[in-house]
C-alpha cells in the first residue's frame, strides 16, 4: 500500500453503491429520524447539506452507545437530526441528558418540534444563541461524556479552547468534530482542488486547519483524523 493512500473506489457509481451497502448494514434508523431528514431535504434544499448524512447519524448512535455516554453536548443543532440520533442512543439510559445549541430561530423551531414529536424533549435541551456564549454558560452543567461540534467552522478553534479550559469534557471523554477536511481544502487548497475558487470556503478551511493543529498538539488530549464523510476529528481528553 502506498503511503500517500490509495483511491479505494474506482468511480462514483461504485462509491454510491458502497455508501448504500454501508447504510443497509449499519445501526438502523427509526422512522422519526428518516422523517426529519426527508423534511429537511424537501423544505430546506439550499442548506440541507448542513445536516449530517444518514450513515453519519448511524455512526453517532453506535458511537454514543459504545462509549456509554450519558451526557452529550452538541454545538450546532441545525434542524435537530444529529441530536435526535443521540437521543435514540440515550433514550433508555437513566439520567440521560443532551444539550444542543444553535443560533437560527427557524431551524431551532423545526428541531424542537422534532424532539417533541419523537417524545425525547424530556432529555434534549436546545439553547438558542451564539455557541461561544452558550459554552461559557455551561460550566456548571459539565463535564460531558461526549461533545459533537458541527457548527460554524470559523468557531472551531475557540470552541476547542473553551471546552478544555472550562473542563466541559470529562477525563477520557470524547470530542467529535465534523467537516474538519472541508472538501479537502484543509490539505490542499491549490488549483488541484475544484473548491479552491471559493474564497470563503478557503478561509473556513484555514480555521479548521488551526483547529486540527490545536487538537493534534495540545498535551491535554490525543486525536486522530479520519477521511470519512467530510473529515472527522476524534479527540480524547487525557
Amino acid at each position: 500500500m502506498k503511503e500517500e493512500g490509495p483511491v479505494i473506489f474506482p468511480n462514483d457509481e461504485v462509491s454510491i453503491a458502497v455508501y448504500k451497502y454501508c447504510k443497509e448494514r449499519s445501526v438502523p434508523l427509526p422512522d422519526h429520524l428518516h422523517k426529519l431528514a426527508n423534511f429537511t431535504e424537501e423544505n430546506l434544499p439550499e442548506v440541507s447539506e448542513m445536516m449530517v448524512s444518514r450513515l453519519q447519524a448511524q455512526y453517532l448512535i453506535w458511537t454514543a452507545r459504545s462509549y456509554g455516554a450519558k451526557k452529550i453536548l452538541e454545538i450546532g443543532c441545525f434542524c435537530g437530526f444529529s441530536a435526535l440520533a443521540f437521543a435514540e442512543a440515550l433514550k433508555d439510559v437513566e439520567g440521560a441528558k443532551i444539550v444542543t445549541t444553535d443560533i437560527n430561530p427557524k431551524t431551532c423551531e423545526i428541531a424542537r418540534n422534532a424532539f417533541r414529536d419523537a417524545g425525547v424533549d424530556n432529555i434534549v435541551t436546545l439553547i438558542e444563541g451564539p455557541a461561544q456564549e452558550t459554552l461559557l454558560s455551561l460550566k456548571e452543567e459539565g463535564p460531558f461524556d461526549l461533545v459533537f461540534i458541527d457548527a460554524n467552522k470559523e468557531g472551531y478553534p475557540d470552541y476547542f479552547k473553551t471546552l478544555l479550559d472550562l473542563k466541559l469534557i470529562r477525563k477520557n471523554g470524547i470530542l467529535i468534530a465534523d467537516n474538519v477536511l472541508k472538501r479537502g481544502l484543509v490539505a490542499d487548497d491549490s488549483e488541484n482542488n475544484p473548491s479552491s475558487g471559493d474564497k470563503t470556503e478557503v478561509w473556513r478551511a484555514s480555521k479548521l486547519r488551526e483547529f486540527n493543529l490545536l487538537a493534534s498538539t495540545d498535551p491535554r488530549v490525543e486525536s486522530t483524523i479520519l477521511p470519512v464523510f467530510d473529515g472527522l476529528a476524534l479527540v480524547r481528553v487525557l
